[in-house]
């Protein structure tokens, strides 16, 4: 095609549906070059919506009020009205004008140059995602250089992204792949295919870029920000694991991830200021190549035209700041309102399976969703039990609902439930993790093992021989549930005891959890003193742990205006060698602050009485 101008070609690639064509990419190798040895030279073309909906017109603040397209079964939702939609979209018929992307990226998948502005669409053709992956591999075809080279540069640039740490996952056979936040999605069977790895890869490039120019020329735009929680994982190791339960074909396994992902993977938003985006590994990002069916990407394509024009924005950063707070509060009541749809329709469901009663016969997400009905309800079927037993014979039953039962089941599995204590007892590495899941329960999300885990483990030098004691506390709101102390020759058993014994505590079960045999030494001074790096927090709660102190307590009171509270925590117990009144108050402007605070001031108070004794002399340590 040596005729045509390549700056002004493109192809569409989209669903068999799609009508709102908003991109379409091109590309050609870098240079001289005849292949992508050298790099490429990619082109990506984004229909002008901006000059179709006029700012603050009826169109925009209908489009405002909307936020996006919302695509259903049986019909679409569109954000911009139909003629607005037929104006503005990229068609094979007629010239379009657009705003270009022109990136010049070397063999590697460094980007080495980029150009933004209007650009304009002579030539173009559409394609589904399924052709766009068959003419990539066809030589006949009359696009077929252009797309197996744009098949070549996805794959480059997804392999950059997965070695700089991104959590890229696509698994084309099974239909699964990650989104942008991190979690896994199920592809539609039009998407399974190469010709959706082209388009993922080229929109990601594109945003991206325009990201990084907004930056560097100092330009608020709507990014695109994203984190994970902090008990997440490195994104790395997520993807290794990604990688081998695909290559093992696990199902359970692979849905368990997906759950654990999807719990630990926020919402992405937007914003005038940059944070980051941690699901993709990208310093900065945003959403610009859907202006026909994202505000968003509409509101970016604005200021992004003006400032190419050389005019200033037509947004204040007051408006878009306002904006991004719409746009993020409107997301997010749709989340919860789909969540809340679907939990409807699951239980709807349940209960018709659970009337049937031909548990044996359910896949195991379907079982496991009458599980935990029948759990919540607190009453099972008949045969219930008995097909749970069986999967945990048959070792199927998965952590969450082997938690579930173990933790509340009710009178029905109360059998059911003394075995999986024993199981656990003989098992006790994974006491741990049914903490973790009854933590989930009581946060609604996420844990924290810094705010919410506390664990105590130290060495016993008053027995012979090496020996560990170790103590977990669970904190959430206000409370705090903490095992009794259990002794091991190695750390990592005695932190499986203590979890042992107080999941059992939790579940009110017999605590199975079990000390190793000591001798204690005849001349070992009792350890009264907790080391100094330990938080005083927790240093006042050990020595109320050893016995050093009785009756300990924590009162709290919240003094000012909503918006600038201060609260008060007053400690108080008795020294048990003394009977000496101890107390303390913190101040902060929160309660953990408060407490922190008046902790260090307690701590004080106790050690100096631990180093004083009863006869006046330091006590040992």
């Amino acid at each position: 095609m040596a005729e045509h101008n390549p700056a002004e070609h493109g192809i569409m690639i989209d669903a068999p549906t799609t009508a709102d064509r908003d991109d379409a990419v091109w590309i050609e190798p870098l240079g001289d070059g005849p292949g992508p040895e050298t790099g490429f030279d990619v082109w990506i073309h984004i229909a002008r919506a901006a000059d179709h909906v006029r700012t603050g017109g009826p169109a925009d603040t209908e489009a405002r009020r909307r936020v996006h397209t919302r695509y259903r079964a049986d019909h679409t939702r569109h954000m911009l009205p139909a003629p607005v939609v037929e104006a503005a979209s990229l068609t094979p018929d007629r010239p379009c004008d657009t705003f270009a992307v022109h990136l010049r990226i070397d063999a590697a998948g460094r980007v080495l140059d980029a150009e933004l502005g209007p650009g304009r669409l002579t030539r173009s053709w559409t394609m589904t995602h399924a052709e766009a992956a068959t003419a990539s591999g066809d030589p006949a075809h009359p696009l077929h250089d252009t797309l197996a080279l744009a098949l070549r540069f996805a794959q480059t640039m997804l392999a950059a992204r997965r070695n700089a740490g991104a959590l890229a996952f696509y698994d084309l056979l099974s239909g699964f792949a990650t989104n942008e936040e991190g979690q896994i999605v199920r592809l539609d069977s039009a998407e399974r295919n190469s010709g959706y790895i082209i388009v993922q890869e080229f929109m990601i490039a594109a945003n991206a870029q325009i990201a990084a120019w907004a930056v560097r020329e100092d330009l608020p735009i709507l990014f695109r920000n994203h984190r994970l929680a902090s008990v997440a994982g490195d994104p790395a190791e997520l993807r290794g694991e990604l990688d081998d339960i695909a290559a093992s074909g696990d199902g359970a396994a692979f849905e368990m991830l997906r759950t654990r992902m999807k719990m630990v993977s926020r919402a992405a938003t937007y914003g005038p200021t940059v944070h980051g985006h941690h699901g993709l590994q990208l310093p900065v990002y945003t959403h610009a190549t859907s202006p026909i069916r994202r505000y968003p990407d509409l509101v970016t394509q604005r200021i992004l035209l003006a400032a190419a024009l050389g005019h200033p924005s037509p947004y204040s950063p007051e408006e878009l700041a306002a904006t991004a707070d719409h746009v993020n509060e409107h997301l997010d009541a749709e989340r919860r309102a789909k969540a809340e749809f679907f939990k409807q329709r699951a239980h709807a469901e349940t209960a018709r399976q659970m009337e049937a009663a031909d548990f044996a016969s359910l896949p195991y997400k379907q079982f496991a969703r009458v599980l935990q009905f029948a759990v919540e309800r607190g009453e099972a079927p008949a045969g219930l039990a008995d097909e749970t037993a069986r999967r945990l014979d048959a070792r199927e039953l998965q952590l969450r609902e082997f938690a579930s039962v173990y933790l509340y089941g009710g009178p029905d599995f109360q059998s059911l439930r003394e075995r999986l204590n024993r199981r656990l007892a003989r098992e006790p590495q994974q006491a741990q993790s049914v903490l973790n899941v009854y933590l989930q329960d009581r946060l609604g999300g996420p844990v924290s093992n810094e705010a919410n885990v506390r664990w105590t483990v130290e060495a016993e030098p008053a027995y012979e021989g090496p020996l560990f004691g170790a103590q977990v506390a669970l904190v959430f709101d206000e409370t705090r549930v903490e095992s009794p102390k259990r002794l091991q020759r190695n750390k990592k058993d005695a932190r499986n005891q203590a979890a042992l014994a107080l999941a059992a505590q939790l579940a009110g079960l017999p605590d199975l959890s079990s000390d190793a045999a000591a001798k204690p030494r005849a001349d070992a001074p009792r350890k009264l003193l907790v080391d100094a790096a330990v938080n005083p927090a927790e240093a006042v709660q050990i020595y109320a742990a050893r016995g050093v102190v009785d009756g300990l307590s924590w009162d709290f009171e919240v003094d000012g205006p909503s918006h600038e509270r201060v609260f008060t925590c007053r400690g108080e117990a008795l020294l048990r060698s003394t009977g000496e009144h101890v107390a303390a108050e913190g101040r902060g402007p929160t309660k953990q602050a408060a407490k922190t605070a008046a902790s260090l001031e307690l701590r004080v108070v106790i050690e100096a009485g631990l180093a004083l004794g009863e006869t006046g002399s330091r006590s040992p340590a």
